[in-house]
């Protein structure tokens, strides 16, 4: 199993696993496999190559952060192994991802190192730094809030309630009155606010949905959101 020097000693507080969606998957054969793939790829590219510009691990291997990061995935995510370790272990599977792509990093490092038959340390720039930290924080924030606005206005273009995801945007994100915004959608304005607050529901919903995929358990949600608004904010 893969640790790491900076992690803490996993409690084993984990829910059952399978009401985990990701260990669900894992049950359902290739299929499964392909599903949770793209999940992964998808929810952490972004963030793992920011953290990988950050940190320079691209730059030591003379190699774009992307693919660097699409090689980590190939090589880890070819059976559904690895991230059976990662439910086995208890921690945040961002946290798992991060620590494993440092360690293809070393990996691919060191096999450049013999193909040179040199016997040189890997640079000071692959080691860890609480500013790229942050900056992976802030993107897997940024990822999450993203994928929790697709799925929730999919959800409700899927219903044919549309205007409501517009009526959440113009009130809390553009400032618009909900006087306004009723008149525009032929609504009162206790109904634009009883569908905004609706939506603002679902948003949570489907955050809430993300963080359990990422590992959370349900009394540390409230927790985890807090963490992710202070990323944003680059606290």
């Amino acid at each position: 199993m893969q640790t790491s020097p900076d992690q803490p000693t996993p409690t084993k507080s984990f829910p059952d696993t399978q009401t985990l969606w990701i260990s669900q998957r894992l049950t359902e054969g290739e299929a499964g496999r392909i599903l949770v793939n793209g999940h992964v790829m998808t929810s952490y590219l972004r963030p793992l190559s920011v953290y990988c510009h950050a940190i320079g691990l691209a730059t030591s291997l003379r190699c774009e952060p992307d693919e660097l990061v699409h090689g980590f995935f190939a090589s880890r995510l070819v059976d559904t192994s690895y991230l059976r370790s990662w439910i086995e272990s208890g921690i945040r599977l961002r946290l798992w991802l991060r620590n494993g792509l440092n360690l293809y990093a070393h990996e691919r490092y060191r096999g450049k190192s013999r193909e040179r038959t040199e016997s040189t340390a890997p640079p000071e720039a692959m080691s860890k730094t609480a500013e790229a930290e942050q900056l992976f924080e802030r993107a897997w924030a940024i990822s999450a809030l993203d994928q929790a606005m697709s799925e929730t206005k999919a959800d409700l273009a899927r219903r044919g309630r549309s205007s409501e995801w517009e009526i959440f945007w113009g009130h809390h994100i553009d400032g618009t009155p909900y006087a306004t915004l009723a008149g525009r959608f032929q609504l009162t304005s206790a109904q634009a606010a009883q569908r905004a607050f609706s939506v603002a529901e679902s948003l949570r919903g489907a955050l809430a949905g993300i963080l359990r995929k990422d590992g959370a358990i349900g009394s540390q949600l409230d927790a985890e959101v807090r963490a992710m608004m202070e990323a944003l904010n680059g606290r």
